[in-house]
């Protein structure tokens, strides 16, 4: 009984603790999942697709759903080369050719902690992007 009544809390802590860090990796492969669905969408859908960010952050918020509420921005960007550029009517320099277009989706959630732990945070924020080519 003493040993147990020694031992007792400490394995309690322990699961705890586990638990907790169970929760922070759900968390971060739902996140990521998020973003990266929310990209793929953007960027394989239909034409102009990529500029549609209700769509695509609907479709993140979808794909993330059993991690909500997940915080979901996106934005596109066209590039030639290296160089950003405005993607209305653009043609790049140098034989580029047409710009290319980028569709990157970032997803974020901040998951509280079960209990505070000595010289850790009381919650851990989690953001992923996802960068896809859009077709």
């Amino acid at each position: 009984m003493v040993e147990l009544a020694v031992v007792l809390p400490v394995l309690v802590l322990l699961a705890i603790g586990v638990m907790d860090y169970g929760r922070v990796y759900f968390t971060s492969i739902a996140v990521a999942n998020a973003a990266r669905a929310g990209a793929e969408w953007g960027a394989s859908g239909s034409t102009g697709a990529y500029q549609d960010d209700a769509r695509i952050q609907s479709f993140a918020q979808l794909d993330g759903a059993e991690a909500a509420p997940i915080t979901i921005t996106s934005n596109h960007v066209c590039k030639c080369g290296g160089t950003t550029v405005t993607c209305a009517g653009t043609t790049c320099s140098g034989g580029y050719g047409v710009p290319i277009v980028l569709v990157e989706v970032t997803a974020s959630k901040t998951v509280a902690l079960l209990i505070k732990y000595p010289g850790l945070p009381t919650s851990v924020t989690i953001t992923r992007t996802a960068t896809f080519r859009a077709q």
